[in-house]
């Protein structure tokens, strides 16, 4: 397991710790610019640091149970130390909470728009203010202990107890050193509540044999990328994490894509959290156009509104000098045909296990966009799953998700009583799956390939009997299996998700492939198989069990956005799978 990154989460904002220094940290939101920028440049970022004194070694670094809350223990030849890391509930702060044998130097150096603007530094009694000098906003830190001041952003924190509590206030004027000051959480009910708060979030999820530790991980990172005022799941709670060291493939994955949302929300279902995964469907519903493509979008702001044009941010050197540092995703302006059967078929998934037709026929309206939408589109070319720029095809992937747009859509309809739409639909979807039988299948080659009229294959190709389209153990598939397996593999259980793209090669394999190829050899009963990957992405996870985009197959370390949504859901419906199978 690699070294890393931990995550934390309120369900309105996140940061990444390390060894006791916050290196990330947006404010007030997921997709606001950070205040501590130091994962993205070292120099010039920003951070805030909380270690002994003394040399020091990390003995201990993971969360309190099942929640996202930080502890941290120190060591030193004089004694030890902990710090307790966490987010306070509805509150665009952080609060760390220490006992200590020995004095921790706390070093706060925040700056905003992502490590350009120099805050205004005020002293005030136990505390400190950092003001944006653009602006009302600012960060104030308020000390509850003992301390010493050794200058502007540096302190000495003395033996004991004692607490460090950082808010943001878009105007100070109503901040914690404010008249208001009082209103807001008190440190140690805060860290009560939020234990509480993480625990009950999955305490009602489906119970596993398998695998707990991270089927429950998964499940709060899940919940953790959850934006809570609307119900809107990011990708992945950072920007411009590489997928390849050094290289140029840097994103900003802060916004509710459709597809990665509709498969978060299928794994909260299968887990049997129909109340979460209800409201990131009902995030994704209320982005339906009714009356032209339905998902205009590919994706959209946690708050639903168009995300901010993507640019390079000149002023960092990236991760590890992985340059550009983009903000914003020009993704959006992409026409991604194969984003309405994703939200088709978690809504049904959604209806399967709830029953609740109610909520079906009050969205009817929807799903009767969606498949009208899909029956004037389902023959053009579009962009795919990957997100190539510039690049159209008629993909097999997306053709086979037009099918499930309208498969969904019209099993729905009959179980409305809307016998009419459902029988249209659904001849129409025998058309589409018979155009993908004809053109997606290649008699010459002898397996589904990635484009009508193309040679290759895609991972993508591994979900078509996830989605029922065909028989896990239909020849055409079995003899795709076998030439993805061979031509995409790095190791055992790591696949790339192609060979090559619009910008060349491909280097790392990609988490949730394999999740999928676990699923196919649950499907298959090849049990041993399915368990061989599952332990590989969890040797090749963090510490404490946390995915990014992509595994370096070399280090085991993450790469791309972290930590992401698509290999925590994933890992999720695996492992409820094969817990099914092994009953």
């Amino acid at each position: 397991m690699a070294k890393y990154y931990e995550f934390l989460s309120n369900g309105i904002t996140s940061a990444l710790i390390k060894e006791g220094s916050v290196d990330w940290l947006p404010l007030p939101r997921f997709d606001s610019p950070s205040i501590f920028t130091k994962i993205l440049d070292e120099e010039r970022g920003g951070y805030f640091s909380i270690t002994p004194v003394e040399n020091f070694e990390v003995i201990y670094e993971n969360y309190i149970e099942n929640t996202l809350i930080l502890r941290t223990i120190f060591k030193t030849d004089k004694g030890t130390a902990e710090l307790i890391d966490f987010l306070p509930l509805s509150l665009s702060g952080l609060i760390r909470i220490y006992d200590s044998q020995i004095e921790l130097k706390m070093s706060i150096k925040p700056f905003f728009e992502y490590g350009l603007i120099a805050p205004a530094i005020i002293k005030v009694k136990r505390g400190i203010i950092f003001k944006n000098p653009k602006s009302k906003e600012g960060v104030e830190v308020l000390i509850g202990g003992n301390y010493e001041i050794i200058d502007s952003t540096d302190f000495v924190l003395k033996k004991g107890k004692g607490y460090i509590y950082l808010l943001y206030s878009k105007d100070l004027r109503y901040g914690l050193f404010s008249n208001k000051g009082f209103v807001y959480s008190e440190p140690y009910e805060a860290l009560n509540k939020a234990i509480k708060y993480w625990r009950r979030r999955v305490e009602n999820a489906i119970k596993v044999n398998i695998y707990k530790e991270a089927y429950y991980r998964s499940l709060l990172v899940l919940l953790g990328l959850i934006y809570e005022p609307s119900g809107g799941i990011i990708a992945a709670p950072t920007t411009s994490l590489p997928e390849i060291i050094g290289g140029s493939r840097n994103w900003d994955y802060r916004y509710v894509w459709v597809r990665d949302a509709a498969y978060s929300a299928e794994a909260l279902i299968k887990a049997g959290l129909l109340v979460k995964a209800r409201d990131i469907i009902g995030f994704l519903t209320s982005m339906v156009d009714p009356s032209s493509k339905s998902f205009d979008h590919p994706l959209y702001t946690i708050d639903g509104t168009a995300p901010p044009a993507e640019e390079v941010l000149e002023w960092l050197e990236g991760h590890r000098k992985s340059f550009p540092v983009r903000i914003g995703n020009a993704a959006y302006m992409q026409i991604q045909m194969d984003v309405e059967g994703a939200y088709m078929h978690s809504l049904y998934e959604y209806y399967k296990a709830s029953n609740d037709l109610q909520y079906i026929n009050d969205i009817w309206w929807a799903i009767e966009a969606i498949a009208e939408w899909t029956i004037k589109s389902w023959k053009l070319k579009s962009t795919d799953l990957w997100e190539q720029r510039g690049v159209e095809e008629h993909f097999t992937h997306t053709k086979v998700m037009n099918w499930v747009a309208l498969d969904r859509a019209g099993k729905l309809a009959k179980e409305l009583g809307y016998t009419k739409e459902a029988e249209e639909w659904l001849i129409v979807a025998e058309d589409i799956k018979n155009d993908i039988l004809r053109n997606g299948y290649s008699e010459k080659y002898g397996h589904f390939v990635r484009y009508y009229g193309g040679d290759s294959v895609d991972a993508a190709l591994l979900t078509l009997p996830l989605y029922n389209f065909i028989d896990v153990k239909d020849p055409r598939f079995l003899k795709t299996l076998e030439v993805i397996e061979r031509e995409l593999t790095v190791s055992e259980g790591l696949l790339l998700r192609y060979k090559d793209d619009f910008l060349g090669s491909v280097r790392h394999p990609f988490t949730l492939v394999s999740t999928w190829l676990a699923r196919v050899y649950i499907k298959l009963n090849q049990i041993s198989k399915a368990r061989r990957i599952i332990d590989k992405l969890i040797k090749c996870s963090t510490d404490s069990l946390l995915l990014g985009e992509h595994i370096d197959q070399n280090s085991c370390e993450p790469r791309g956005n972290f930590p992401q949504a698509f290999p925590h859901a994933g890992l999720v419906m695996a492992i409820i799978e094969l817990e099914e199978k092994m009953v």
